[in-house]
This record gives structure tokens, C-alpha cells and sequence, in this order.
């Protein structure tokens, strides 16, 4: 009867093991297999994807993350299209000059002016003709013609220029 006793103790006590499985989720989480599987299977049915997407938009740092995706998303998207619409912009600016010399110059003008309030434009713009050697080659004589640069190079200033411009009358 002991024997009994004892047994029947022994197999509730292992029943109550089997039964009482780990289901501490941290635990289960921890084994990289185990936590894999666990993405995995919510990953392929609708339903636990639906809901686990549920409980990251109402958890503070699944709605952010969730927030920075989209936008990361968006932006890439954004660039995509707006490359393409630059270039087709480009073209049909260069058109637009084409076609209207004064609105090429009141822009150019306009881009000067820019320049010369604006060191970051204004190094870009340095940065563009230092690779385009020819152009700026053109520039400058256009500037030597125009009389806002000497012959050697140099660029007048205001009152070097009206002095210029007086003696030539």
C-alpha cells in the first residue's frame, strides 16, 4: 500500500510537470531557435500578424518604430519619384532658357545675388566650375569683356569699376 501511495505521488507529481510546461515568455524568447520559430509562425498566419501589429501600434515604441519605417519608406519613394522629375524638370528648364535669354539672365542674376549671401550655395557653385574647367574659362572672359575683371584676373571691385567705366568715355 506504501508502494502505492508513493507511486500514485510520484506520477501526480509528474503529471503536474508535464502540465505545467515553461511558458515563461522571456525564457522561451532567450533561445534564439525558439524565438525564430515564434516570428516565423506569426509571420505566416494573417491573423497573429494582424493582431501582433495591433499591439505595436498601441505600445509607445512599436508606434514609433512603425512611424520611422513608414517614413523611411515614404522618403525612399520620394526620392525615387522626385530623380525622375528632376531630370525632366532639368530639360525643360534648359528649354525655358533656351527659348527666353532675359529670364536666363534675371536668373542667373538672381543666382549671383544668392551666392554672394550664402557660403554654402556659394561653394557648391565654386565646387560646379572647378569641374567644369571650360566654363569657367568662358566665364571669365565674358567677366574681362564685361569689365568686372582685369586682364590679370582679378575681379574689380564697385569703385575699380566706375573708375574703369570713367575713363573709357
Amino acid at each position: 500500500m506504501k508502494t502505492i501511495s508513493i507511486f500514485i505521488t510520484m506520477l501526480t507529481v509528474l503529471v503536474f510537470n508535464v502540465n505545467g510546461q515553461n511558458t515563461d515568455v522571456k525564457s522561451l524568447l532567450d533561445n534564439q531557435k525558439t524565438r525564430t520559430e515564434i516570428f516565423n509562425t506569426i509571420a505566416e498566419d494573417h491573423q497573429l500578424m494582424m493582431d501582433f501589429m495591433q499591439v505595436a501600434k498601441e505600445n509607445e515604441h512599436g508606434a514609433m518604430m512603425m512611424r520611422n519605417t513608414e517614413n523611411h519608406q515614404m522618403k525612399k519613394i520620394e526620392s525615387k519619384e522626385s530623380g525622375m522629375m528632376h531630370k525632366n524638370d532639368e530639360h525643360q528648364m534648359m528649354e525655358m532658357m533656351k527659348d527666353n535669354p532675359e529670364m536666363m539672365q534675371k536668373m542667373m542674376g538672381n543666382m549671383m545675388e544668392m551666392c554672394k549671401k550664402d557660403t554654402v550655395m556659394r561653394n557648391q557653385m565654386i565646387n560646379m566650375m572647378t569641374e567644369h574647367p571650360e566654363m569657367m574659362k568662358m566665364c571669365m572672359q565674358k567677366m574681362k569683356e564685361k569689365g568686372t575683371m582685369n586682364p590679370d584676373g582679378k575681379m574689380m571691385n564697385t569703385k575699380e569699376k566706375s573708375n574703369h567705366d570713367n575713363h573709357d568715355h
